[in-house]
């Protein structure tokens, strides 16, 4: 960087902001060495133990390199001073300890395509569902499709990018309620509470730290197997993106029997409610003509 005493060492610039910025730190350092306040350099164990946990938490030696505005190779060398015993890997300039000291260990700072634990991007998508907002709604702004999401939302872990778009949308969206001015809008934000309430989903509100709060016990009203809700019904028969998974199972007989009797394929039942044709095949049997 221009102007500092780095780039007239390193780089052998002699330029008027570089001359004065390496002359101004030399006149501190005499200043310290006449006081007996003088330290060049500082016990390089609190970093050696910090680049460690930064790594256990996902976030690598590039990316430590990058944040830590340091070369690559420094980093490797203070990453494992068992490769390098010198002196400079047992003790490091103050400013080099700081930089990597003031990494915190959070998903902000872990590579984008880093995997993280992902308890909080389910807890988040979950508690927009009970809010109204349906999934498809949800996937748009992520630039994402609904299946992608419905993927993230089961996978024990999600990377460090998805954590943060997910955080980044329950925060624009979490005190908004969904669109309702259209009655297919309002069968939508009907549809996506009756399936975040049939699974004991817990709205925004009802959380006071979406991450570290205990899991809560299933809630005593979620319907049973045989509750029916017309709307969701509706919704799946007239393809608007309900799942067969999504469905009761009174739920998933009543849509099956309707699309029968409108004439629908076993196969064209299974594309449009995301199954397999042998479930459809199975269901129609036990519901008859």
């Amino acid at each position: 960087m221009h102007g500092t005493r780095a780039a007239y060492v390193r780089d052998q610039c002699r330029c008027t902001d570089c001359t004065a910025a390496n002359t101004a730190v030399s006149r501190l350092a005499n200043r310290e060495r006449t006081h007996g306040r003088w330290q060049p350099y500082v016990d390089a164990r609190p970093v050696h133990e910090h680049i460690t946990a930064l790594r256990a938490a996902g976030i690598g030696v590039k990316r430590i390199a990058h944040l830590a505005d340091m070369a690559l190779s420094h980093i490797r060398e203070l990453a494992d001073p068992a490769l390098n015993n010198s002196t400079m890997t047992r003790r490091v300039r103050p400013t080099t300890a700081a930089r990597i000291l003031i990494i915190d260990m959070d998903d902000a700072n872990r590579a984008s395509t880093s995997r993280v634990e992902a308890t909080g991007t389910h807890r988040r998508v979950q508690a927009l569902i009970a809010a109204g907002w349906a999934p498809e709604l949800l996937a748009a702004p992520l630039g994402r499709r609904s299946t992608s999401l419905k993927r993230s939302m089961t996978s024990p872990s999600v990377t460090a990018r998805t954590a943060q778009d997910v955080a980044d949308l329950y925060e624009r969206l979490e005190n908004t309620p969904p669109p309702r001015a259209t009655g297919e809008e309002r069968a939508a934000a009907n549809a996506a509470r009756a399936h975040a309430a049939a699974r004991g989903w817990k709205p925004p509100l009802a959380w006071d730290d979406i991450d570290t709060d205990p899991t809560p016990h299933p809630m005593a009203g979620t319907p049973p197997a045989d509750d029916v809700d017309p709307i969701a019904v509706e919704r799946a028969v007239t393809g608007h993106g309900i799942r067969y998974d999504d469905l009761t199972f009174a739920e998933q007989q009543e849509v099956i029997h309707r699309l029968t009797a409108r004439g629908r394929s076993i196969r064209d039942i299974a594309t449009q409610l995301a199954t397999t044709k042998r479930t459809v095949s199975r269901r129609r049997a036990s519901v008859g003509p």
